[in-house]
């Protein structure tokens, strides 16, 4: 898991560390930065050394002019920097801001690391030559073709190298940080069920979910789990997906235990929206085929305040079962009566601006002491905690 970031000079984000824990539910008014959090981890994980608007798109990002990606509190731009942390092991990335450049923000450390190893290759053995922006990605030390004449000593020193740089890169590009996503289902697509997305296996909007579960299905891996979650529906009692399906069919069968069994089955289409929205966490947080770390956008979408507070123990049980990391956050208070403050690895954290308008995080480790005890929803709405508007 990624156990700390530090975030500098992104967006409203001037200098901010995070301790993460395994469930991370943010809080705060609307403009405090909470979506600038996750999108500053989504321009981390992109797997090139410039970064793509395109890219952060499907992310689930929003996409800007390339400056406003900068801090803009003081004239110039500085260099976006992170530090973070992944299964104990530290790593630092830094962008600057090229003028002219196509896509302006470019990744220093991995274009000086990469450009070096070019170099390095070129000059030892002059059958191997790579372009350092396109080869990193599909880099591996393995499929080296080194020249037959090459001395014995110099065969060692590339294989060598060529193994500390895979290694140098495995964590940006082979592992847990560059499959981030941002979700943010949309009731539209989740009941058309035929688009797919840019990044598969789920699309940032909610594309691929019937691909995904259907694949669930033949592979059995985590399909139960969705069923036995969905009975947090109180009319839902299974799905199916039928056996006749054409090529250009794409649904799901729902049956509602209180309709007669004789009678037609629901699809995607006729399901209510916390069905569908329901239906497509459980997919998330069972699949292993979709990313260990990724975030979720406003999570009470389309949720009863009661299943508000039961899905979020829902997904910490799910999250922890299936080994996923996740960051979430909410404008609805019911959320956050389903965390367990008390659990290490569900954490609470409040965002909001400074006076200056720098975006800064206040992580809630306990309930407030109060002479009469109160719901995490009520200390929130009536202002114990923070994280709401104060111009009015």
């Amino acid at each position: 898991m990624i156990s700390k970031i530090k975030i500098r000079n992104f967006k409203s984000i001037v200098d901010l560390t995070l301790d993460l824990g395994r469930i991370n539910l943010f809080i705060g008014e609307n403009g405090s930065g909470k979506s600038n959090i996750l999108e500053a981890i989504a321009f981390l994980s992109i797997q090139k050394v410039t970064v793509d608007g395109s890219t952060l798109l499907a992310k689930g990002a929003r996409v800007t002019k390339p400056p406003l990606y900068g801090s803009g509190f003081e004239p110039g731009l500085k260099p976006i920097l992170f530090d973070y942390t992944i299964d104990g092991n530290p790593y630092s990335s830094v962008y600057k801001y090229i003028n002219g450049n196509e896509n302006n923000w470019m990744e220093t450390t991995a274009f000086e690391k990469s450009s070096e190893f070019a170099k390095f290759l070129a000059v030892n053995d002059p059958f191997i030559s790579y372009d350092s922006f396109d080869f990193i990605p599909y880099f591996n030390a393995t499929s080296i073709r080194i020249n037959s004449n090459t001395p014995q000593e110099k065969v060692d020193k590339i294989v060598d190298e060529s193994a500390a740089f895979e290694k140098y890169y495995k964590h940006r590009y082979d592992g847990y940080i560059n499959r981030f996503m941002i979700y943010s289902p949309e009731v539209s697509q989740l009941r058309k069920f035929e688009e797919e997305g840019q990044i598969t296996p789920l699309g940032s909007r909610g594309e691929g979910l019937f691909s995904l579960i259907k694949s669930m299905a033949h592979q059995n891996d985590g399909l139960q789990q969705i069923k036995e979650s969905l009975s947090l529906i109180d009319w839902f009692e299974d799905f199916s997906i039928p056996a006749d399906l054409l090529s250009n069919e794409f649904k799901i069968n729902i049956r509602d235990k209180y309709i007669n069994a004789t009678l037609q089955e629901l699809d995607q289409r006729s399901a209510n929206e916390g069905f569908l929205f329901l239906l497509f966490y459980t997919a998330l947080f069972s699949s292993s085929k979709t990313p260990s770390f990724f975030a979720v956008d406003n999570i009470e979408a389309s949720f009863n305040p009661k299943l508000c507070a039961r899905l979020l123990n829902l997904l910490a049980d799910l999250a922890t079962k299936n080994e996923k990391q996740v960051l979430l956050t909410t404008h609805n208070p019911a959320t956050l009566d389903g965390l367990n403050l008390n659990d290490p690895e569900q954490r609470l954290f409040v965002v909001r601006r400074n006076l200056n308008g720098h975006t800064i995080v206040t992580r809630i480790t306990e309930k407030p002491k109060l002479s009469t005890p109160m719901k995490l929803s009520d200390m929130w709405t009536k202002g114990f905690i923070g994280g709401l508007p104060e111009n009015f």
